[in-house]
């Protein structure tokens, strides 16, 4: 039996996890396109009541994640998705930068970087040749993904926020069942 907050914590993953996927797969799908349209370039269409949005090249990095990409690293190309409700605040962003420094110095700069801004770091774990920190800021979480790539480090930024996803406490000390979320035994 699982308690309200575990549902909606459940409810809140499961939505974040589809929409990171669905970037994930519309990101290559879209990069691929883009990439002989030259650098720069941007194509954006509505699917599933979200906005997806794919960049490529140097100037793919989009204005909320500047402050995340790591020094002297490349950017290849970004994907976003948002919550087509102009009242919406759902949104993903995903962007892929490369670097030829180590994975340890980079690993090192993102975990001082994250902290800086006021990330609060719930993972920092390293599995052979990929390095994965992530985090959480109130209602957005991050995870940097680092890995060797042929002698190139690969970068893998992905931060989300989903306001309003996980209910406070008064929310849950009122909870009633409904359709969305209905009584357990």
């Amino acid at each position: 039996m699982k308690s309200l907050p575990s549902k909606l914590f459940a409810k809140a993953s499961a939505k974040l996890a589809v929409s990171s996927l669905a970037i994930s797969l519309c990101a290559l799908s879209s990069i691929a396109l883009l990439s002989g349209c030259g650098d720069g370039k941007e194509v954006s269409f509505n699917s599933g009541g979200m906005r997806q949005t794919s960049r490529a090249g140097k100037g793919s990095v989009p204005d909320d994640l500047k402050k995340l990409v790591y020094p002297g690293a490349i950017a290849s190309g970004s994907q976003s998705a948002s919550e087509n409700d102009k009242d919406a605040n759902d949104h993903s962003r995903y962007l892929n930068l490369s670097s030829s420094d180590s994975i340890e110095k980079v690993a090192a700069w993102y975990e001082t970087a994250l902290k800086a801004e006021g990330w609060n770091i719930e993972k920092n774990e390293a599995m052979g040749n990929l390095v994965t920190i992530s985090g959480t800021l109130k209602d957005a979480e991050v995870a940097v993904n680092i890995a060797d790539d042929s002698g190139k480090t690969s970068i893998i930024v992905n931060q989300s926020t989903s306001i309003g996803a996980i209910p406070d406490d008064e929310a849950v000390e009122n909870f009633k069942p409904n359709k969305e979320v209905p009584a357990t035994d």
